[in-house]
C-alpha cells in the first residue's frame, strides 16, 4: 500500500519582493510602522502603513503584518527592532523589501 505523497510548497515560494519610495516625506518609518524584533522573541514585521505617501515602483506592495525578511539584500530577520531601524535609515529611496505573509507554513523535513 504505497500512498501517493503530495508535494508541499516551501513557505520560501510564497517571498514578496517590492521597491518602494516615500517622496521624501522624511524616513521610512514616518510611512511603516516596524514592530517586532529579537527582543520580543519575534521576526520584524509591519505594522501600521499609510499607503497614500507610498508608491510601489515593483513587485506587490506589501500589506499590514507582513514579516520583514530583507531590506535592499540586508537580512533582517533574527535583529533586534532598533537595528531593523538602523538597517532601514541606512539606505536612501527606493529601497527593496522581502517580505512574506505570516502564517503556518510547513518544515521540509
Amino acid at each position: 500500500m504505497s500512498k501517493t505523497l503530495k508535494k508541499k510548497k516551501h513557505w520560501s515560494t510564497k517571498v514578496q519582493e517590492c521597491t518602494v519610495s516615500w517622496g521624501g516625506s522624511g524616513e521610512l518609518v514616518t510611512v511603516v510602522e516596524v514592530r517586532g524584533g529579537a527582543e520580543l522573541g519575534e521576526f520584524p514585521y509591519l505594522g501600521h502603513i499609510v499607503s497614500e505617501a507610498m508608491v510601489c515602483h515593483a513587485g506587490r506592495f506589501p500589506s499590514s503584518g507582513d514579516v520583514l525578511l530583507e531590506v535592499n539584500g540586508t537580512p533582517v530577520s533574527g535583529l533586534t527592532n532598533r537595528d531593523t531601524l538602523a538597517v532601514i535609515r541606512h539606505f536612501r529611496e527606493p529601497i527593496r523589501l522581502k517580505t512574506v505573509k505570516p502564517g503556518v507554513y510547513p518544515s521540509s523535513c
